[in-house]
């Protein structure tokens, strides 16, 4: 993991905290390769019931694009990925274009925590960061939000101790 987040880490920087998406982000994925998987079933029965070698091959690519979908998910999930440095908050997204967002630990003037009834039971939610001037970064769909929460506002706090000690 980290490896865009790991090269990009400054001198005297080190990962406070590495997250990722929760299994609940790639749902919609889950239930299409489960809709797709049980339709290639259907066209194997309906082969048996009416011998046609066209219900065999919609069967097989039904579950080949089950597959697809399905390992499409988890890729998604798995490129999507969170840091909390010593000094700033990084976040990489995509596979084959990469995006990364970075924002300054001392930038962030508030941490915002979302999380409705259901997300919590499925121990997810969202994080907002607001930033000096209104910027505002939004992550959906993390495991362990209060704790990632907790971890960004710890280390805004370091670093705000860290600058008065210099002050001084």
């Amino acid at each position: 993991m980290a490896n865009y987040i790991t090269s990009s880490l400054e001198e005297g920087e080190h990962i406070v905290l590495n997250g990722r998406l929760h299994w609940v982000s790639i749902c919609e994925y889950i239930f299409s390769s489960i809709f797709l998987f049980l339709l290639g079933i259907g066209f194997v029965v309906a082969g048996v019931m009416v011998p046609n070698p066209l219900f065999y091959i919609a069967a097989g690519v039904s579950v080949l694009v089950a597959l697809i979908v399905y390992l499409v998910g988890r890729l998604i999930r798995t490129r999507t990925e969170f840091a909390v440095t010593t000094d700033r908050f990084i976040q990489k997204e995509g596979i084959l274009n990469v995006k990364m967002t970075e924002i300054p630990l001392y930038k962030i003037e508030t941490v915002n925590f979302y999380q409705s009834f259901w997300q919590r039971m499925l121990g997810t939610g969202c994080i907002e960061m607001v930033g000096s001037g209104g910027t505002s970064h939004q992550i959906h769909r993390i495991e362990h939000p209060m704790e990632v929460r907790k971890t960004i506002v710890s280390a805004i706090n370091k670093q705000d101790s860290k600058l008065q000690v210099q002050e001084t």
